[in-house]
């Protein structure tokens, strides 16, 4: 677990590196890196983000090769399933009779109190549904 943590924290600061080298309205757009073979992979929100990220690509690998970490090009990636997503409505989620059931024997089984309540409001709720 630590060995993961470490490279966690040696990819954050490798993004961090990034973005300092880019203008803030670009580095905003960077959502990710990954450096392979001397490769540098940038993930980017956006095909004009990665466009500016090419014109861009000497002054990162100077930044990235100064920082510490050897790197001899850039690759920019539009990353689709990364960009921040529409967060869904609680409105809009719904729980299946079935599961709306075990929720009701639940509360059955639990002791008076603030869980008990809790489960048998959540599982009224979805009955009426």
């Amino acid at each position: 677990m630590s060995r993961l943590v470490a490279q966690v924290d040696e990819l954050n600061r490798l993004l961090a590196t990034v973005r300092g080298a880019l203008p803030p309205a670009l580095a905003a757009t960077c959502i990710a890196v990954a450096l392979e073979n001397g490769v540098l992979q940038v993930g980017v929100t956006s095909s004009a983000a990665a466009a500016r990220l090419k014109l861009s690509g000497e002054a990162i690998v100077e930044a990235v090769c100064q920082a510490g970490w050897h790197a001899t090009a850039i690759r920019p990636r539009v990353q689709v399933e990364l960009q921040r997503q529409k967060a869904r409505r609680t409105k809009d989620l719904s729980i299946p009779p079935a599961a709306v059931e075990a929720f009701g024997q639940l509360a059955e089984r639990l002791d008076r109190g603030p869980l008990r309540d809790a489960v048998l409001r959540l599982a009224k709720r979805h009955r009426s549904r």
